[in-house]
């Protein structure tokens, strides 16, 4: 069991942690790929799959936004 106070902050650590990577890696993707030296197909993938790793991140972060809230207005101190 873990008490409601360290869980919460648990899950704000986590949606803090992810509101920051993703947009530092989408910034930083066009010189990594660049400077990594992959051909123009690696390179399309590389950039499709980190959109779609934004976007699953945004998904994401609604979700642990609704588990805070659920679990902020929930009686129990104990989960």
């Amino acid at each position: 069991m873990v008490r409601k106070q360290g869980l919460l902050q648990r899950l704000e650590d986590a949606l803090n942690a992810e509101e920051k990577s993703i947009p530092i890696y989408m910034k930083h993707l066009d010189s990594a790929i660049f400077w990594a030296g992959l051909d123009q197909d690696a390179a399309d993938a590389a950039k499709k799959t980190f959109i779609f790793l934004a976007g699953e991140s945004t998904r994401h972060k609604g979700i642990v936004e609704k588990l805070i809230k659920t679990i902020t207005e929930d009686k129990r101190d104990a989960f």
